[in-house]
């Protein structure tokens, strides 16, 4: 019997899925991270699954992967040296950025470092006009002094951005042969290659943030496939990217800025699959783990991909304090909030959770690892929520000891009793996730009350319920194996790839051939780069799409692109039709008569879906709880609350709040006034009362 496999390395667990290559029962399993070496845990945690299911790595058909590998070594500073060469008069642009204040009230404003530092900044004398003719002729002899500098400073990877490469590759290209000829070693990334779109800002850092993790990403696969290998792995392993394809660890190493939020994709992914399958107008996807807390909107157009994402705030919720990377990804917001977050006692007295994290290393004071702060789920320990006995399937026992004792010293800060404080920290981390939540959804024009929640992660469904009631949404969806969700999201995903190419123009005065010549470069790449996927020509769709907006504005709207590209003037009024469209769904009415602006052409490849049927766990006839435990619901106090065990579930069965359901991954809290209804498939739909 062979298997597919998703595995997910969050910051405080790794998660695995496995399922039978043709569909069936999922099978599922976590371990805790290992941060300085990924591919221990991976390896160790696909043993011990494995183990159970009496196989072997010899009988996985397919692996796909999700890492924070990239993320954190941007976030933590922990690249490779990198070099940055670029035009000459231009190397302080990873200084000068757009030159806008993301806050106007702060005097004491702070931008993140550049990721390179000024003195490892080179220029060379060349130019290249906008619409890309050769205004400055390359020269090498630049270059050849700039060598031996980049010997002596150890630097391992190098980025190359000149002015409008874009238009014209030819310089980047020239002097990234000439170092590979000089320095065969040293790891390099041409602007045009990964990000060649309009913006020099943007552009330059997405070249250098490959750059700086380009040499860790090769590295991590090279262990993590010899490892596999010599385990007696013989089947296909894939990268997840951001946008929520599968890509091929060679794509993955070309392009290894696609892998930013590999893991958060997974999750949508598995939320616009459930999206279909309970007919819902749209599906707010709240995946809370060990370190923070995510949330994408899923509607009926599908998942949002941005083509930027902001990494490395200097303040974590600013938009405008972080580092511009152009790079496909799934619209999300990340909040400050997971069951590692760590609660503290402000200089105003004021109790305040996150977004400090406890992580997998040292963890909370709960997991016995050496962890002493207060976090959630310390306090999920304190309330009751938790078994500590039951954690993981009972193959991790919590200290509730431990809990106890980091949350009375921070009681006895606040004034309050043990009880009070973990039910303060509970609280607040709830009312932090639902407030962005909601945020999330207004700014996007989207009605709350409208949408259902599907919660997953370690510790969302503890959540889930209450911050679906300060949202205001009425149900609560709660998936099968939830804990590890983003993982199963894997199992669904198909091979993918997003291409850019800018070519500035107004609508009006385009050359149909131009936009031809465009797509057929576009198509090319995509169809090698699906290739290696193992995905043939034949099965590749094409979706083709710009990016533009009215004359004299600042900020574009995607737009699909129709498939005829024979008739010009046809062309132009349907681009126009569309734009115009979308812009009235966006902001209500639109000036017809002012000209549009093409910036970016683009094109997105897609495979085939896998052929995979997921279907849940064994379902049980079980209609009582199997025991009781006591927990604390505000107003009521401790009492005992019947705790069911959901493997054991009947379908169709009704279940009143207050009530626990426990799951290996995850624990479920049903609050007073709620209720819970056990779905055929295996889903858990709590209906959110007024109170609780």
């Amino acid at each position: 019997m062979m298997y597919r496999v998703g595995v997910d390395i969050g910051g405080t667990f790794t998660d695995l899925v496995a399922v039978e290559s043709r569909g069936g029962a999922l099978y599922s399993h976590k371990t805790l991270s290992t941060p300085e070496a990924p591919e221990v845990a991976v390896l160790n945690g696909l043993r011990e699954m494995l183990s159970r299911l009496g196989a072997s790595l010899a009988d996985v058909e397919t692996i796909i992967h999700g890492t924070t590998l990239v993320t954190n070594a941007l976030i933590e500073r922990k690249g490779v040296p990198t070099a940055l060469i670029t035009t000459k008069g231009f190397r302080d642009v990873l200084e000068f950025g757009r030159e806008q204040r993301y806050d106007i009230y702060d005097l004491f404003l702070k931008f993140p470092e550049p990721l390179v530092p000024r003195y490892l900044r080179f220029e060379v004398s060349e130019r290249i006009s906008r619409d890309g003719e050769i205004l400055v002729p390359i020269d090498i002899g630049d270059v050849e002094a700039i060598v031996p500098t980049l010997v002596e400073a150890g630097i391992r990877s190098c980025a190359i951005a000149f002015l409008h490469s874009y238009q014209n590759p030819q310089h980047e290209r020239v002097v990234a042969d000439y170092l590979r000829q000089r320095l065969p070693d040293l790891w390099i990334a041409t602007s045009a290659d990964v990000s060649p779109e309009i913006g020099e800002y943007e552009r330059m850092v997405t070249a250098v943030a490959t750059a700086y993790v380009g040499p860790l990403v090769d590295a991590y696969l090279s262990r993590l496939e010899s490892s596999l290998n010599e385990g007696g792995f013989r089947g296909q392993l894939f990268l997840m990217h951001s946008a929520g394809g599968l890509l091929a660890p060679n794509v993955a190493r070309r392009f290894p800025i696609r892998l930013l939020e590999s893991g958060p994709a997974g999750g949508a992914l598995l939320a616009s699959h459930l999206l279909k399958v309970f007919n819902e107008r749209g599906l707010l996807a709240f995946d809370m783990g060990g370190t923070t807390a995510k949330t994408t909107i899923i509607s009926e157009e599908g998942i949002d991909v941005l083509p930027v994402l902001e990494v490395a705030r200097v303040h974590r919720f600013k938009k405008g304090s972080g580092l511009p990377v152009r790079t496909p990804v799934v619209d999300l917001i990340e909040i400050g909030a997971g069951g590692g977050s760590i609660a503290r006692v402000d200089e105003l007295g004021l109790l305040k959770v996150g977004p400090i994290s406890a992580g997998a290393n040292p963890g909370p004071a709960c997991y016995g690892l050496g962890g002493s702060e207060p976090t959630v789920t310390d306090a999920c320990v304190v309330l009751g929520y938790y078994d500590p006995e039951s954690f993981l399937g009972g193959r991790f026992a919590l200290k509730k000891r431990n809990a106890e004792e980091a949350i009375a010293r921070l009681a006895q800060l606040l004034g309050m009793s043990l009880v009070d404080a973990a039910w303060g920290i509970y609280e607040i981390v709830s009312q932090n996730m639902a407030g962005a939540a909601r945020v999330h959804l207004i700014e996007k024009g989207r009605d709350p009350r409208v949408f259902a929640v599907l919660a997953f992660g370690g510790a969302g469904p503890a959540h889930a319920a209450y911050v679906a009631r300060i949202v205001g949404a009425k149900r609560v969806i709660i998936p099968p194996l939830a804990g590890v969700a983003s993982a199963v999201g894997f199992l669904v995903g198909a091979p993918t790839f997003d291409f850019a190419r800018s070519m500035p123009s107004v609508l009006s005065q385009t050359r149909i051939e131009d936009v031809v010549r465009l797509y057929e470069e576009m198509e090319t790449l995509g169809v090698k780069v699906l290739r290696e996927a193992g995905i043939s020509p034949e099965e590749v769709r094409r979706t083709r799409w710009a990016e533009m907006r009215l004359v004299g504005q600042f900020h574009q709207i995607r737009v699909d692109i129709p498939g005829d590209l024979t008739d010009e003037h046809r062309f132009r009024m349907t681009v126009r039709e569309k734009f115009h469209a979308e812009y009235r769904k966006r902001y209500h009415d639109v000036l017809a008569d002012h000209e549009i602006m093409v910036l970016t052409w683009g094109l997105t490849v897609r495979g085939p879906a896998p052929a995979v049927r997921l279907t849940e766990l064994n379902h049980g006839n079980a209609t009582g709880p199997v025991g009781f435990r006591q927990a604390f619901f505000p107003g009521r106090g401790f009492n005992a609350v019947p705790v069911y065990r959901r493997s054991e579930l009947r379908p169709g069965l009704t279940i009143q709040g207050p009530a626990l359901v426990e799951e290996p991954e995850a624990t479920t809290v049903i609050p007073p006034n709620d209720s819970v209804f056990v779905h055929p498939a295996g889903h858990l739909i709590i209906s959110v009362g007024s109170e609780g």
